[in-house]
């Protein structure tokens, strides 16, 4: 049987300024860990999610007769698709940066639904407000909704970009832009649990136009933070 050669052998051949620096360049190299699973960052993310979201809410204190808002069909679907949106948004987030492991025309396709979806249901299921009386109530309450969307989205995106930053992202843009989606939606999520009011003004203004307005910074951010492994 032929005896396996190892690399203190290869060494031992070379000239002695090569063996000295092949053996310096092999100390001062760290062990390989490897990158989890898609899955598994995902359920990782899951459960970091629900102890933030969890945490705002329980601080926030649910809404008087959530669960029927929950039962009621407009309500329900909106309130349930915003939390399913989010997840499969972390998912395509974390699959985006794992070569070999993006997220296919299919996972797509249910995004880009489910985000018409959440624009069409308070468009034309929810009651009607004015758009005046909309910003009074935002001036009188300091934009509560809005501002407390963008404070649960902050802490969630870190952490998912902060899980995702050693993966090498080939695309750092677009997967800081679903990480920055699925953190809006976890946001609006949370505060829709809480705020009474579901009219369509209401709703597109204050729950889901902090997504719009802000969707550019995590891709800003995500560009430079999570292609940092290629420097």
């Amino acid at each position: 049987m032929k005896k396996q050669t190892s690399s203190q052998d290869y060494l031992k051949k070379l000239p002695d300024i090569q063996r000295r620096a092949a053996e310096k360049l092999l100390a001062e190299t760290q062990p390989f860990k490897p990158v989890p699973s898609v899955l598994k960052q995902w359920l990782i993310w899951m459960g970091l999610s629900v102890l933030v979201a969890g945490t705002a809410i329980a601080i926030l204190k649910p809404q008087d007769g959530f669960l029927n808002r929950l039962l009621e069909l407009p309500s329900g679907a909106f309130l349930i698709l915003l939390f399913i949106g989010s997840a499969l948004a972390a998912w395509n987030g974390i699959a985006s940066s794992m070569p070999g492991e993006e997220p296919g025309p299919a996972s797509k396709l249910w995004m880009t639904g489910i985000l018409c979806a959440l624009v069409a249901i308070p468009l034309f299921f929810f009651t009607q407000d004015s758009f005046k009386g909309v910003l009074d109530h935002n001036g009188e309450s300091g934009w509560f909704c809005f501002r407390t969307v963008v404070l649960v989205a902050i802490p969630s995106w870190v952490m998912l970009a902060w899980m995702v930053s050693r993966n090498a992202s080939f695309h750092p843009g677009w997967t800081g832009g679903w990480l920055g989606v699925s953190a809006f939606l976890l946001g609006t999520g949370t505060i829709q649990t809480h705020c009474t009011h579901w009219e369509s003004t209401h709703v597109l203004l204050n729950h889901l136009l902090p997504m719009v307005l802000f969707i550019v910074v995590p891709i800003w951010v995500g560009t430079y933070w999570l292609s940092r492994w290629k420097r």
